[in-house]
């Protein structure tokens, strides 16, 4: 069934049409919806975030909270529609792990390594993956190193993914363009 990628900025209107769209097909294939949260409960900002991202889905869908290694959950997955949400949090996630000194080759390695276990999985499978991520390589150029590192490697998995995808869209004030 393939792998779509939604882009944009921040409150762009991503999460919305990802749902929307997982909501679509579920009912015309009539496939459960998987949803792959990735963020991590740090702050009460993010805790906010977190409840109103499980309101907002439907309540027939399974969550399934894996902050790290998604691909491993998709794994076991066949049949099934599943948001990806979102890659940028799993990148932090992974590139967190390895320390905030980690040179930009080795959290490329890292965060590739689970780009192609995700691509892989889904590889002959009956799963339509509609992975969510947020555009922050198109801004300014940080002044702070780990930032840099952050879009350079975003930008750089965006890209790798793309290539793999079937569909990619970009939102912008709710409005998708359509890119593949």
């Amino acid at each position: 069934m393939g792998i779509t990628l939604v882009l944009g900025g921040t409150k762009t209107g991503k999460t919305s049409f990802a749902e929307k769209r997982a909501h679509t097909i579920s009912k015309e294939l009539s496939l459960p919806v998987y949803y792959l949260a990735t963020a991590l409960l740090i702050d009460h900002e993010m805790e906010d975030r977190i409840n109103r991202h499980r309101e907002s889905r439907s309540r027939d869908w399974i969550t399934v909270e894996e902050p790290h290694n998604p691909s491993a959950e998709l794994e076991r997955l066949d049949n099934c529609v599943v948001i990806l949400d979102c890659l940028t949090l799993l990148m932090t996630n992974i590139i967190f792990r390895l320390g905030e000194e980690c040179p930009k080759e080795e959290a490329k390695k890292a965060v590739f390594k689970e780009l192609d276990n995700i691509i892989s999985s889904v590889i002959n499978k009956d799963i339509s993956l509609i992975i969510i991520s947020n555009q922050v390589e198109n801004g300014l150029v940080s002044e702070h190193k780990w930032a840099r590192m952050f879009q350079d490697i975003a930008g750089m998995s965006h890209q790798k993914l793309a290539e793999a995808c079937e569909n990619v869209y970009m939102l912008n004030a709710g409005l998708p363009l359509k890119l593949k």
